[in-house]
């Protein structure tokens, strides 16, 4: 994903958000080890000797399964992760974060102009050869950042995002095309359509909605290990357990700060959604 928040991170938003730090134990998102463990200790550090015992992680664990579990059941569902305060917060900070970008004006607010320049933008980097033309190929480099990804999943996300695009139906994504997508995108975020798009109408958008409700039915359904359509509290330590395992590269019972890599996934290959 480019640095610029445009078109394409506005309808990743929620997915973005509602990474395993959306469901881990409260920590926040971190670009170095120092930061993120010291938010990590802020949270679970209880007896406060500067490292992060099982004992500790699996507290805070069962405090963080305790708050979605609302119902008092023993089981969480998508639509109670969905509704955790934490996950409305994390999507309104990034909706906040998503304005600040755009907002050139520092109005508070993006007008449509601002939204449509912006795609703009992101188009003309995505269109290598210049041609006027997305082909699925640049719409999926476009996505990471760099060359196309050749997974199964990613080819099916290019082809479905081209289709989504491609009013035609030629194949292709049209600047015009791709310009109509944005501005129909705005329309919608625009509850109040006076030409003001805030944080609280990009966190509160049917598309922010949506794409929520898809991720936690995705998380439930990997934490869900007996497959009956809800995450016990055994389930979701467990999948604590195993999380803090990885990260107790020594074995000690313990996680320091030195045991964390320099970007918070380094230890693994692609961040899974787990309880812990």
């Amino acid at each position: 994903m480019s640095r610029t928040t445009t078109l394409a991170m506005l309808t990743a938003l929620p997915v973005a958000v509602l990474s395993i730090a959306t469901f881990a134990q409260n920590v926040a998102p971190a670009s170095g080890s120092r930061p993120f463990f010291g938010h990590m200790l802020e949270k679970m550090d209880a007896n406060g000797d500067g490292r992060i015992s099982l004992d500790e992680y699996l507290a805070s664990a069962t405090a963080r399964f305790k708050a979605i579990d609302t119902k008092h059941t023993g089981n969480i569902d998508a639509a109670e992760m969905a509704k955790s305060p934490e996950v409305a917060q994390r999507i309104e900070r990034r909706a906040a974060s998503v304005v600040t970008r755009l907002d050139k004006a520092g109005n508070g607010y993006v007008t449509k102009e601002e939204f449509l320049a912006a795609a703009t933008r992101r188009f003309a980097r995505l269109d290598k050869d210049g041609n006027g033309k997305l082909t699925i190929d640049e719409l999926n480099a476009g996505r990471h950042g760099h060359g196309p990804r050749q997974s199964d999943k990613g080819a099916q996300f290019a082809q479905k995002r081209l289709d989504k695009l491609d009013a035609n139906h030629d194949g292709v994504v049209t600047q015009d095309e791709y310009m109509a997508a944005a501005a129909a995108m705005y329309q919608q975020f625009d509850a109040q359509h006076n030409g003001k798009v805030t944080a609280r109408e990009i966190a509160a958008s049917p598309q922010a909605q949506e794409r929520v409700a898809h991720a936690t039915e995705r998380m439930v359904k990997h934490l869900d290990t007996n497959a009956d359509g809800v995450v016990s509290q055994a389930e979701y330590l467990a999948a604590a357990q195993k999380r803090f395992s990885r990260m107790d590269k020594n074995s000690d019972g313990f996680v320091e700060s030195d045991e964390l890599p320099a970007h918070r996934w380094a230890h693994g290959a692609k961040p899974t959604p787990s309880g812990g």
